[in-house]
């Protein structure tokens, strides 16, 4: 980290680099503040310094802590500070912790610039010329160069006057005489200039360099330190003059930054209660006022209120702050009448509110409103001035408020923007159907959750891009047909389709597109809304099969009564016959197989009444292991036969079901049997049971999953979705009505059975059964 913090001493540079850090603590913050003391301090001097912030974060929740602590460091230790980044975002968040904090508001886009704008500084400095030690003695440089060019003129004509003196005298005392004199002579010159220009150096010299150095920091916007002097001569009232001026430019350049830093937040998304606390805090600075509020109009409820945080004073307070347009007071006048108001004498001003200057104890106010035009937003108070509020006060706090205004009405339409995108954010979100937004070539821009469950895809961004016809519809010629249509009557209404799922499944969908044009752009659009109808279409087939099968079974269901009871005759006379007949041997073989026949008949017969009968379950609790190892156990000598594996696994216990037992069992049996006619020797029919948690938007639920699978020869494509139509059957001897009953019983007992196969890998049949079926809880083992 200390690699990142790199003083030049040379050019008195301080070099940070915060690309690609995120500073998310305050801990950093104080960290780096440790690292730019220690870098600085050792220099002995103020420093320019130059921040590299390209790809860096800043977590919102530390930026104002961030901003006091470099602030802090600025005024203490630079000259001047620039700041670079190629990001226009993170270039507004230096503006507004400019804003915030006072800072200078030296941003650039690349170092380059930041580097140019520090030497363009440093060339200003440089020109304003300095007094350095070695050019203090220059005869045309100093006042103390002069100075001390008229003492060594004057050694020089007494030296003169000495030579002269010892060319005339001869007489050794009077020699003697003479030389001491010079000597005394020359010592009193030493002092006398030593002590002149010591005076000359402290009370003249000393004091320009500092008012130099005072200019010259202001010349440069730099950090201004008052000259020291306690002197009543002509040098000290210039020094206190000058400190007057400076400290006057200083407020004046400050006042002229605050408008400029209000002016680089009119673009900023900031909330209007923030821009509240930094325009409060910022004018108070300014004018040297201990408190400051800003009341808004509230339109509907026709009152001022104080807005949250306000400068030097509690919340609790400001939330007591609120006027009635009806009532008469400082604010409400200001708001009416568009005019400012100044008083100092607040005890005997009529319009003072005295609850509201005894809460907050107000002895000076100046009120100003707040104007975007024609439009009265409010009123901006500042309070308690030492020395009391004047009239150029006034004027600049209108200047002010006029800006503040203009940042209040945008940071509203920011807020109402963002409330509405919100809104918009949380329906296109929320809702069940797909939405979508493509350019006008049909490439995906904006996509929702939904539809990009719909498809299959972890997120919407995995969408973005994508094109809507070429690598959503299966079918490229009705996608094209479709937006042929959009085209030409600019919208497409309820259009049935099939839309690529990401397993390469099909997915049966109704679109309806409209094209709209963006007012911000000027581009068209297309804005999309994408149903779902697998469902809505296995109930439509669901009802069609269930309306045939309703005619058919109440046909069927009066064809097997009749049948039946010739069937029992027949059987009967058949059982009389085999015992009565003397050569029963012989005619044995055929009584047994018109007796064979007339029981597959009367099963027959069976199977079609118990599918047309309506919903009769004799239901209790049962063991679904149980019933499967029982199923298992009838169909192990076959299995065994045919050289087949039947396993089953179940790795963790699971409830017990309310189920009707002799129908399931049917289920299961059905299943294996076709598992088992399906499989060659060596291979291996597997049921799996295991526990399903599923969430919808009415709550959480939990399935039995039981899987019969096999790895026999499988069911081809075409025969896949015919299944479990009664009286469909690819065997001989079948049928045609196992699989219906075992789909009727399953769904009788609220459940739901799906077929998955590939041609030579098997076929794998799973059933979803409710652990919750009519209102009863099923029991934890």
């Amino acid at each position: 980290m200390r690699d990142r913090f790199v003083l030049d001493r040379k050019e008195n540079i301080l070099f940070i680099n915060f690309a690609d850090l995120r500073i998310e603590s305050r801990e950093q913050v104080d960290e780096f503040a440790g690292m730019v003391r220690e870098a600085v301090e050792e220099q002995g001097k103020r420093v320019y310094s130059i921040v590299n912030y390209e790809g860096t974060e800043i977590a919102p929740e530390i930026v104002e802590y961030y901003g006091e602590r470099i602030k802090a460091l600025q005024d203490r230790y630079a000259i001047s500070t620039v700041r670079y980044s190629s990001s226009g975002l993170t270039r507004s968040v230096l503006r507004y912790l400019g804003a915030a904090v006072d800072l200078e508001s030296n941003t650039f886009t690349t170092r380059d610039e930041a580097i140019r704008a520090i030497r363009e500084k440093e060339s200003r400095r440089a020109g304003r010329g300095t007094i350095a030690a070695r050019t203090m003695l220059g005869l045309h440089r100093t006042l103390l160069g002069k100075l001390l060019l008229g003492w060594f003129v004057g050694l020089g004509l007494l030296a003169g006057i000495y030579f002269v003196v010892l060319l005339r005298v001869n007489d050794p005392g009077q020699l003697q005489m003479a030389h001491t004199l010079g000597a005394a002579v020359v010592i009193v010159w030493f002092l006398a200039a030593s002590l002149c220009s010591a005076i000359v150096y402290f009370t003249v010299l000393r004091p320009i360099g500092q008012m130099d150095r005072l200019v010259r920091s202001l010349f440069i916007s730099g950090p201004v330190e008052p000259i020291k002097t306690s002197s009543s001569d002509e040098v000290g009232e210039l020094a206190r003059v000058l400190n007057e001026a400076a400290m006057q430019l200083r407020r004046d350049i400050e006042r002229l930054s605050g408008l400029y830093h209000i002016s680089l937040m009119m673009g900023t998304s900031t909330e209007v209660s923030r821009i509240c606390e930094l325009l409060t805090r910022k004018v108070g600075r300014l004018l040297g006022a201990q408190m400051g509020v800003i009341l808004l109009h509230d339109e509907p409820g026709n009152f001022l209120n104080a807005q949250l945080p306000a400068y030097g004073v509690s919340d609790d307070q400001v939330r007591l702050l609120r006027s009635d347009l009806n009532e008469r007071n400082i604010a409400t006048w200001v708001f009416k009448t568009g005019e400012p108001y100044l008083t100092n004498d607040v005890a005997n001003d009529d319009l003072i509110s005295r609850s509201a200057a005894e809460l907050l104890g107000v002895s000076e106010i100046l009120a100003v409103p707040l104007q975007a035009g024609e439009r009265t937003l409010g009123t901006l108070e500042v309070m308690n001035k030492a020395g009391g509020f004047e009239e150029e006060d006034t004027r600049l706090l209108t200047i002010f408020a006029s800006q503040a205004a203009q940042l209040l009405v945008s940071a509203q339409l920011f807020e109402q923007v963002r409330e509405s995108e919100e809104r918009y954010r949380q329906i296109f979100d929320s809702t069940l159907d797909g939405l979508f937004r493509s350019s006008a070539e049909g490439q995906l821009v904006t996509i929702n959750v939904a539809l990009a469950t719909m498809l299959g895809f972890a997120s919407a961004e995995d969408l973005v891009g994508a094109s809507f016809v070429d690598d959503l519809f299966v079918d490229h010629a009705v996608g094209q047909h479709l937006m042929a249509e959009l085209s030409r009557c600019g919208q497409v209404l309820d259009a049935e389709c099939e839309l690529r799922h990401r397993s390469g499944a099909r997915l049966p969908a109704r679109v309806s597109i409209s094209v709209v044009k963006d007012k911000a752009d000027q581009q068209f659009y297309h804005l999309g809304i994408v149903k779902d109808i697998t469902e809505q279409k296995r109930l439509s087939e669901q009802l069609i099969i269930s309306k045939q099968l309703a005619v058919v079974g109440e046909l069927v269901a009066g064809v097997a009564h009749e049948v039946r009871n010739p069937l029992c005759g027949i059987t009967a006379t058949l059982s009389a016959l085999a015992r009565k007949l003397e050569d029963a041997h012989e005619v044995r073989p055929f009584i047994d197989v018109v007796m064979t026949e007339a029981h597959h008949l009367n099963e027959l017969m069976e199977q079609l009444l118990e599918h047309s009968r309506p919903v009769q379950l004799d239901s209790h609790i049962e063991d679904i292991r149980d019933l499967l190892q029982e199923v298992l156990g009838e169909w192990k000598g076959q299995s065994e036969s045919r050289q087949v594996v039947l396993e089953l696994e179940c790795p963790e216990p699971l409830p017990h079901l309310r189920l009707d037992r002799r129908k399931m069992h049917g289920v299961f049996a059905n299943l294996i049997d076709n598992a088992l006619q399906h499989t060659a020797p060596g291979g291996k029919v597997q049921i799996k049971l295991s526990r399903q948690f599923e969430s919808s938007r009415a709550g959480a639920f939990s399935n039995l999953q039981i899987e019969v699978q096999d790895n026999g020869a499988g069911i081809s494509p075409e025969n896949l979705t015919r299944v479990f139509e009664p009286f469909f059957t690819t065997r001989s001897s079948g049928t045609g009505l196992g699989l219906a009953i075992v789909r009727k019983t399953v769904h009788d007992h609220g459940g739901a059975i799906t077929v998955s196969s590939s041609p030579g890998k098997g076929a794998a049949f799973l059933i979803n059964l409710p652990l919750e079926f009519n209102g009863h809880v099923q029991q934890q083992r």
